[in-house]
C-alpha cells in the first residue's frame, strides 16, 4: 500500500541523523531513520451545539464510524460510567424518583447486555489491546488486526483457537504496516505467553496457513534495513552500554555513538548484495551487522571495540551463536579479512 508523503512548506530535519521530516500515518517522522518527531492529532468528533446558552454538559457529540476493535452498544452511559448520582443537562440533580428510574435503566443496560452474544470477541479484543500496549504497536496495526480477525471469523465457520488466530492477525497486520519495525513471530508468541496464553510460533504459523485464503496477503519479505533502527535502539538502551563507552574511553556521547553506529551499519548493508545475503534471516543478519559495524567504526577511529556478541545478543534477543555464525561465515571474510 502506497502512502503519500506530504512535505511541509518549510523543510525540517531529523535531530538524530539529519534526514528530512515527513508526515505519515498521523505522525511526523524522519524519512531516513524512522524516528518519530511528533504526532499529528486529528479530531474524530465534533459538537452539534455550540451555543453560549448551554454549558459543556449539554453539548452533543458525534464520531465517524465504529471502532474496529470495540464490542458493545453505542458506547454511551446514563451519566458517567461509574456515577451514582445523576444530573440533568444543566447540571442539576434529578429528583429521587427520577434517580431511581434512571439508575434502574442504567443497570439494565450494563456491560453484560452490551456484549451479549459477543463475549468471545470482547475477550479477544481485550487481549489485543493488552498485547498492542506490551509490544508498543501503533493504532493502525491494532485496527488492522481487529479487522482481519472479524473478516476471518465471518468467512470461517470453525475457528480452532481464537487466541492463536488474533496472534496471527497481529503478525499479518505488523508485516503490512511499514511504519513500525516488523514484529517477529517469536516476539508475538512471547508476549502472549507473558499474559498466560498458550500461544507458540507453531500455532501462529498453523493459523496462517489455514486462514490466509481469507485475506489478501501480498506482503513483501522484510530486509535487514527494516530492522536496523529498532535493533540499534535496543543495543543503545542496554543497561551496560554506557559503562562500556566509559571503560573503552570512547570520546562520543551515547547519542553520537548511536548516529555513527547507524551510519556504519547502513554502509555495510549497502555493500552487501542480495546474492551475498542469500537466504539468511534478515533479523539475525541485522544483529551481526551491528556487531561488525562497531568493530569497523572503532577500528577506523583507533578505538577499542565497545560491543560484544553477548551484549548484542542480550539487547536484541538473538542467540549469541547465531550472531557469531553470521559474523564468522559471512561478514568477517567480506569486510575484515579481504581488507587486511
Amino acid at each position: 500500500m502506497k502512502v503519500n508523503k506530504h512535505y511541509q512548506d518549510f523543510e525540517e530535519y531529523c535531530p538524530e541523523c539529519g534526514g528530512r521530516i515527513i508526515s505519515k500515518s498521523f505522525e511526523r517522522l524522519c524519512e531516513s531513520c524512522g524516528l518519530v518527531v511528533n504526532r499529528l492529532l486529528d479530531r474524530s468528533n465534533y459538537s452539534f451545539r455550540k451555543s453560549e446558552d448551554f454549558n459543556n454538559s449539554s453539548k452533543q457529540y458525534v464520531a465517524l464510524g465504529n471502532r474496529t476493535d470495540f464490542i458493545g452498544g453505542l458506547g454511551t452511559y446514563i451519566g458517567y460510567e461509574n456515577s451514582k448520582v445523576l444530573k440533568d443537562k444543566m447540571g442539576k440533580l434529578l429528583s429521587p424518583n427520577e434517580q431511581k428510574l434512571f439508575r434502574r435503566l442504567k443497570k439494565n443496560y450494563g456491560k453484560f447486555l452490551k456484549i451479549k452474544d459477543h463475549e468471545t470477541e470482547y475477550r479477544i479484543f481485550r487481549i489485543l489491546k493488552k498485547i498492542s500496549i506490551y509490544l508498543n504497536l501503533n493504532k493502525n496495526v491494532r485496527n488492522n488486526a481487529a479487522y482481519y480477525y472479524k473478516k476471518i471469523k465471518k468467512k470461517e465457520k470453525n475457528v480452532i483457537n481464537n487466541i492463536s488466530l488474533i496472534a496471527f492477525c497481529i503478525f499479518n497486520a505488523a508485516r503490512k504496516e511499514k511504519f513500525n519495525a516488523p514484529i517477529t513471530i517469536n516476539e508475538i508468541a512471547t508476549a502472549f505467553q507473558k499474559f498466560g496464553h498458550r500461544v507458540n510460533p507453531r500455532l501462529i504459523l498453523r493459523d496462517g496457513l489455514r486462514y490466509k485464503k481469507h485475506l489478501e496477503i501480498n506482503a513483501k519479505p522484510h530486509k535487514s534495513e527494516d530492522y536496523l533502527t529498532r535493533l540499534i535502539n535496543q543495543v543503545i538502551n542496554h543497561k551496560d552500554l554506557e559503562l562500556r563507552l566509559i571503560k573503552k574511553k570512547i570520546p562520543w556521547s551515547k547519542n553520537e555513538y548511536k548516529i555513527n553506529l547507524m551510519k556504519m551499519s547502513r554502509s555495510i548493508l549497502e555493500q552487501l548484495s542480495k546474492w551475498e545475503r542469500g537466504g539468511r534471516n534478515p533479523f539475525i543478519l541485522t544483529g551481526a551487522i551491528i556487531y561488525l559495524a562497531d568493530k569497523l567504526l572503532t577500528k577506523k577511529n583507533n578505538l577499542k571495540a565497545v560491543l560484544t556478541q553477548k551484549l548484542v545478543s542480550e539487547a536484541t534477543k538473538i542467540a549469541e551463536y547465531s550472531i557469531r555464525d553470521h559474523y564468522v561465515n559471512l561478514l568477517k571474510p567480506h569486510f575484515i579479512e579481504n581488507k587486511n
